[in-house]
């Protein structure tokens, strides 16, 4: 019901319980409560702050005007007519039941869309700009289970991170840190928390805000380990951008730029190179190109994409030729075959800028310290670069041995069956920047060619399983050799994240109901090249949800 619709309705109860309306005593009782009934309403719509008190005053008003004018009509109408004195009461009933039926439904919903839509109970001090923000949030909680094969050695894999943040191997053993554990089942609770806010500035300019927890120095998780004797968590700000957006005639975005720290700009259908937490700062744009029949939707049609971008690592002050970097480029498609078919392929070169470390001086034992790593997780193949004659601690480092310069191919198949959806992911890549020559000049090691990597994954069920009943399976297998991907930026879980790692995956998504579900996964893996063999299962329990 509109609101003059409204006005009208008031008014005609306005009138008709107006004194002298009515002729029977009784029935004069009842149409004064009713008018006293309304009143009320209003007056408690004014109190609550969900009217404005000008707002009930213009309705009465509105509705006082339109009964004068109802009435001098009426009587005019009613010149000469025959008048009847009684109506039946269980006629009147009858004819309240089908008013308030027709009406009432009517009636609240074009107060509730009026409501909304002048603001009512809005303070009007709030300023214009909260309107274009928006709040965004999730929760993970884990529960975590490492079980390690029986046949694992102990003491047997290098913790770089540990080495070089103690001074060298000798220092991290008498630590007690200098390996990985590899033979002790480990459980452990778990939480990621994120909080961000969106905006949009402009019809073209957006920006935006997040905080997460996780280890300030571990790129590729936001995972924090719970059992801090109730110390506060870590929180550090994850997203930190400005975007350029532009929208063609039919509502087709066509152009993205962004700037700071922000969400990956590549299609990633898997986890092969980069982590799903993994975030990037620098610059990265987007241009898309749509072809094809366009419907209601401007993004189901043809589509071709080229994404650049290009991302500082690690700002070095004391000598910036020594600056690492990432840039890289993607190309690619997706077809819109069907309604329910969609297809998406798109190859990329990403070429990480002086990665690789380089051995100091024997006359200058720190000059190339920055070369090695800030965090490395485990598989890349490493160096000592600290010189024979170096004694101090603080060169006792390690670097990764091999560039990186890696072409990727990806690939992503979806098939709609009403409310389900099958969905099929698959990348390949292969580290172009592994020279073993050059390897072997930087080292002085012959490390052995292992720079390939390929992950597929096969899902099924509701896309989103959020909604209370609702599911998802998901199954999948992966194979990155030692020096295919940096292990820093990959796939933190199976095999507790890394290279040279094979094995598979099951996932479980079951919905609970308000945007809340549960998700289990085991992941499987075993070490590719070795000795020592390195095996070991992660079972994850997870609750989930987001606002």
């Amino acid at each position: 019901m509109s609101a003059k619709n409204l006005r009208a309705a008031v008014a005609a109860m306005l009138f008709s319980i107006a004194p002298g309306a009515a002729h029977a005593a009784g029935e004069q009782q009842n149409l004064e409560e009713l008018r006293l009934t309304v009143i009320n309403l209003l007056q408690t719509l004014v109190d609550q702050g969900v009217m404005p008190r000008e707002k009930a005053a213009l309705l009465v008003k509105q509705a006082q005007e339109k009964a004068a004018a109802d009435a001098a009509a009426g009587a005019k109408r009613d010149e000469g007519a025959v008048r009847v004195p009684y109506v039946p009461q269980t006629v009147r009933d009858e004819i309240s039941k089908q008013v308030a039926a027709e009406v009432a439904p009517g009636v609240v919903k074009d107060v509730v869309t009026q409501a909304k839509a002048e603001g009512w109970g809005v303070p009007g001090a709030l300023p214009d700009w909260l309107s274009q923000v928006r709040m965004t949030g999730d929760l993970r909680v884990r529960i975590q289970g490492d079980i390690y094969s029986k046949d694992n050695t102990p003491n047997s894999i290098l913790d770089y991170n540990s080495i070089n943040a103690n001074g060298g191997v000798t220092r991290a053993s008498a630590a007690d840190a200098a390996f990985l554990n590899t033979t002790a089942n480990n459980e452990r609770l778990r939480l990621r928390a994120r909080l961000g806010a969106d905006a949009n500035l402009s019809s073209h300019w957006q920006a935006g805000v997040r905080l997460s927890t996780g280890p300030a120095n571990d790129p590729a998780s936001e995972t924090q380990n719970e059992g801090t004797t109730a110390a506060r968590y870590n929180v550090g700000l994850d997203l930190g951008y400005i975007r350029f957006v532009n929208n063609d005639a039919a509502g087709f975005q066509n152009l993205t730029a962004s700037g700071g720290r922000i969400l990956n700009p590549w299609f990633s259908p898997t986890e092969l190179v980069y982590a799903r937490d993994l975030t990037f700062e620098g610059l990265a744009g987007t241009g898309r190109y749509a072809f094809g029949s366009a419907g209601s939707d401007p993004e189901a049609r043809h589509q071709l994409f080229a994404t650049a971008g290009a991302f500082p690592v690690q700002y070095v002050a004391i000598d910036r030729s020594q600056d690492k970097w990432m840039v890289g480029g993607q190309l690619g498609a997706k077809l819109q075959m069907t309604d329910a078919d969609s297809f998406k392929l798109a190859a990329a070169y990403y070429d990480f800028i002086n990665v690789a470390g380089v051995a100091n001086n024997p006359s200058y034992f720190t000059t190339y310290n920055a070369t090695a790593p800030q965090f490395v997780r485990n598989g890349n193949s490493m160096f000592s670069i600290a010189t024979v004659a170096a004694t101090d601690s603080s060169v006792l480092l390690y670097g990764l041995a091999s560039n990186f310069k890696v072409a990727d191919l990806a690939a992503n198949y979806v098939h709609s069956f009403g409310r389900y959806a099958l969905s099929i992911n698959a990348e390949a890549v292969e580290n172009l920047g592994f020279d073993q020559k050059q390897i072997l000049a930087r080292t002085g090691q012959l490390i052995a060619k292992r720079n390939k990597g390929y992950v597929m994954d096969v899902a099924f069920g509701d896309p989103t399983p959020e909604t209370l009943g609702q599911w998802r399976a998901t199954v999948g297998y992966r194979y990155v050799q030692r020096d295919a991907v940096l292990d820093a930026w990959t796939d933190p879980d199976l095999h507790l994240g890394g290279t040279n790692a094979v094995g598979y995956y099951v996932i479980g998504d079951f919905g609970l109901g308000g945007k809340t579900w549960t998700r289990l996964r085991y992941l499987s893996g075993n070490e590719i090249d070795g000795p020592p063999r390195f095996g070991v299962d992660v079972i994850q329990w997870d609750l989930l949800t987001r606002f």
